[in-house]
């Protein structure tokens, strides 16, 4: 019975960032809003492929930990994360047919604050992460999953006074929506303190069709404890250099139950591989 709980509880701490996909599109054209920062290019190669090193950790490597679930963590030196070093070169295909679900290069996921689960690239992003917030995402399908799912992992789990820049750094919307935002987050984080354990390794991961660049929409699913998943949908916008996710215009539809699903078909799979 804890263990149901716990698979349930998990599966609703991630629809507090997940966006209904019903009506994204339409919400990222939002007539009364700017659309001077919109990309003015659809390509998914709008930066120049630059090659970027890291410098080694002087520290030992440290043993490997697991999340609720047991998906491998890698443990850095930081609870915020540590970026890897980039090789856009190893970018997958856009002429592969499963370009849109396939794993990014060298990915890993390592263990944030609280035991969160933080994704990680060598090649998609992010390429840097600055006081507790990580950006630099590729303009690839691979960089717009890893940008929603690092967006939805640290304003659950990132401290006071870091989680908040999370969310006017890395979520798009009238000032007005942020404000809402980080208010129904405040109250969502004070009634679950422990919510970082819960950010755990989606057990599939997709983008729905229509994806150009510019928009999106990324699912996430992860078991619900019942033999089935639960799965969170995020829209994604391209703005200023990078992704962000899109705030719906009602807000208290992050805090929908998650769709029921009974398999992954259709999902690729984006599970961490040992360094």
């Amino acid at each position: 019975m804890k263990g149901t709980r716990s698979y349930r509880l998990a599966a609703g701490l991630l629809t507090v960032i997940a966006l209904i996909v019903a009506g994204a599109f339409a919400m990222t054209m939002n007539r009364d809003e700017p659309r001077e920062q919109l990309a003015d290019s659809a390509t998914t190669t709008a930066e120049p492929p630059t090659r970027t090193d890291i410098a080694p950790s002087s520290r030992a490597p440290r043993p490997p930990a697991v999340d609720l679930y047991g998906a491998r963590l890698e443990v850095v030196d930081t609870d915020s994360g540590t970026a890897l070093a980039q090789n856009p070169a190893d970018r997958i295909d856009p002429a592969r047919p499963d370009y849109v679900t396939a794993t990014p290069a060298r990915l890993e996921w390592q263990r944030g604050w609280g035991g969160a689960a933080l994704p990680m690239s060598g090649a998609d992003g992010p390429t840097r992460i600055e006081e507790g917030v990580a950006t630099g995402f590729a303009r690839t399908p691979q960089g717009a999953v890893l940008a929603a799912l690092d967006a939805a992992a640290r304003a659950l789990a990132a401290p006071e006074g870091v989680w908040e820049q999370v969310v006017q750094q890395r979520f798009y919307g009238e000032a007005k929506l942020t404000d809402r935002l980080v208010a129904r987050y405040s109250l969502a984080r004070a009634r679950t303190p422990d919510a970082a354990r819960f950010v755990v390794v989606p057990d599939g991961v997709r983008l729905l069709p229509g994806y150009d660049g510019e928009l999106a929409v990324i699912e996430a699913a992860t078991r619900d404890g019942s033999g089935g998943y639960s799965v969170s949908s995020w829209a994604m916008v391209w703005i200023g250099g990078d992704w962000r996710v899109r705030i719906p215009d009602n807000i208290e539809t992050l805090w929908a139950p998650p769709r029921h699903i009974t398999n992954l078909t259709g999902f690729g799979v984006w599970k961490g591989s040992p360094r």
